[in-house]
C-alpha cells in the first residue's frame, strides 16, 4: 500500500516509511502509532520497517492502516530479547542499517530507532523519547555497582564507536525530542539544543467532570511494573490510609514477572487489604479504575516524560508525581510534587485537601494538559513533510516555571 498524497509543487506520490518496532506497547509505540494515524489522516499509509512483524491489535485499536516491510539485522530482535540489558545494549550496535538496506526507497523517514543511519542525504527527522544513552553512562554509580557500566562505555569507545555508531549523535540528522528535560540533558551531552515535541496523548475519550468527585475513593499507581517506577512506595501509602482503597496496575513483561510477584506478596503479607493489582489490564480496567481514582501516584525518578500522568489528569485524577524529570512539564504545580524525604507529608497535605479545592485543581490541570493531545502532536510531525498546518505560537509549550 502506497501515499495517496502528492508531494507538494510535484506530482509525484509520497513514499513514507517509519522506522519502528511495534509488537509490544509502550510509549515510543504510542508515539509512532499516532504519528502513522495523523499520517492516514492525510491519506499517507506509511510503511512499518523493522525485523518484527507488528503486532495487528495495537494497529487496529487505534485505526491505524500501514504496511509492514521487513528488514534483516544482523542480530535479530527476538535473539537479543533473551538478553539482559548491557548485553543488549552491546550487541544491538551490530544492528546498524542504511536506507540501502531497505527494499525500496522512500521520500520521507521517521526514524524512532537508533541505528537506522542516513547518509545519502534523504528527507527524514528522529524522534528521541530519552536522552542520548552514551553520555548517561559518564555519570554511573561509583563502586562496584557502576563497573559493568564503565566497563561497557570502554568497550564501546575503543571497539565499536569508528565502526559502528549507533548510539552516537549524528549530527547531519534532523532531531526532535520529547520533552524540555530530556532536550537539557543532550544539549549538556553534544551542546546542541533541540527542538521539542511532546508525545502525544488521546484526550478525546477522557472529560472532567467536576461533581463525579464525590465517587472517586482510590488510590492508583498506573505504569510498568519494572524497578526504577518504584511502585513499592504506594504500598507505604496503602500502608498508612488503611481505609482507604489503593489500586497498583500496569504492564507486566514476563522479565520482570518476579519482580511484579514480589511486589503483591510484600502487600499480603504486610496485611494490605485495601490494594488491588492488575497486571496487564484491558483497556476498559484502566478506564474504569481511572474513572474512580482522586489520587495518581507516580514515584519514578527523572521519568523523561510521562504518558501515563496526562492520562491520568485527562480522566480527572488529580496527579502526585516525584518532584524531577519531564513530570514538571505536566504538573507545574509544586504542591502536587514530592521528593522523597517529604512524600509522606506532601500526601498527607494533598488527602486532606476540601473537595472544591481539588476540583479547582483538576480542572486547571484538564486545561493545561491540552498542549499534550495527539492533535498538536500530529500537525506538528506532518508538517515536517507537507509544511506548517497553521501558526503556532512560539511559547505554546514553554513552561512558566519548572
Amino acid at each position: 500500500m502506497t501515499s495517496s498524497v502528492q508531494r507538494p509543487g510535484s506530482n509525484q506520490y509520497l513514499r513514507v516509511a517509519v522506522i519502528c518496532r511495534l509488537d509490544e506497547p509502550g510509549g515510543v509505540q504510542s508515539v509512532a502509532l499516532s504519528l502513522m494515524k495523523g499520517l492516514n489522516t492525510h491519506g499517507i499509509y506509511p510503511d512499518l520497517v523493522w525485523d518484527v512483524a507488528p503486532r495487528h491489535s495495537l494497529l487496529e485499536e487505534r485505526g491505524v492502516k500501514a504496511t509492514f516491510t521487513p528488514v534483516h539485522f544482523p542480530i535479530p530482535s527476538h535473539w537479543l530479547d533473551r538478553f539482559p540489558v548491557t548485553i543488549r545494549y552491546i550487541l544491538r550496535t551490530a544492528d546498524l542499517f542504511t536506507p540501502s538496506d531497505l527494499p525500496q526507497r522512500y521520500d520521507f523517514y521517521y526514524i524512532f530507532n537508533n541505528g537506522f543511519i542516513v547518509n545519502d542525504g534523504t528527507p527524514h527527522v528522529r524522534y528521541l523519547s530519552g536522552p542520548p544513552l552514551l553520555p548517561q553512562l559518564d555519570t554511573v554509580s561509583p563502586g562496584l555497582r557502576g563497573i559493568p557500566y564503565r566497563l561497557l562505555r570502554n568497550f564501546y569507545n575503543r571497539a565499536l564507536r569508528q565502526r559502528f555508531p549507533v548510539y552516537e549523535f549524528h549530527r547531519d540528522s534532523r532531531y526532535v525530542i520529547n520533552s524540555y528535560y530530556t532536550a537539557q540533558l543532550f544539549e549538556e551531552a553534544h551542546g546542541v539544543r533541540l527542538p521539542v515535541i511532546h508525545p502525544p496523548i488521546d484526550l478525546s475519550s477522557w472529560s472532567f467532570l467536576p461533581e463525579d468527585i464525590t465517587s472517586r475513593d482510590t488510590v492508583t499507581y498506573f505504569s510498568r511494573f519494572i524497578e526504577y517506577k518504584r511502585p513499592e512506595m504506594v504500598l507505604a501509602l496503602a500502608e498508612r490510609y488503611p481505609n482507604q482503597r489503593f489500586v497498583l496496575m500496569g504492564g507486566v513483561k514476563p522479565k520482570q514477572r518476579e519482580y511484579y510477584e514480589t511486589i503483591r506478596a510484600k502487600a499480603l503479607r504486610d496485611g494490605l487489604v485495601n490494594t488491588i493489582f492488575y497486571d496487564n489490564p484491558s483497556d476498559s480496567q484502566v478506564k474504569q479504575e481511572l474513572s474512580r481514582t482522586r489520587f495518581f501516584v507516580f514515584p519514578a525518578v527523572n521519568e523523561h516524560f510521562g504518558i501515563v500522568t496526562v492520562e491520568a489528569i485527562a480522566s480527572g485524577a488529580l496527579p502526585f508525581v516525584h518532584d524531577s524529570g519531564g513530570q514538571r512539564e505536566i504538573v507545574p504545580d509544586p504542591r502536587l510534587r514530592f521528593t522523597d524525604d517529604r512524600f509522606f507529608e506532601r500526601f498527607d497535605n494533598l488527602i486532606n485537601l476540601p473537595p472544591e479545592t481539588i476540583n479547582g485543581l483538576r480542572l486547571a490541570l484538564s486545561l493545561y494538559v491540552r498542549r499534550f493531545s495527539e492533535e498538536a502532536f500530529m500537525s506538528k510531525m506532518i508538517a515536517f513533510i507537507t509544511g506548517p498546518q497553521e501558526s503556532e505560537s512560539k511559547n505554546e509549550f514553554q513552561i512558566a516555571a519548572l
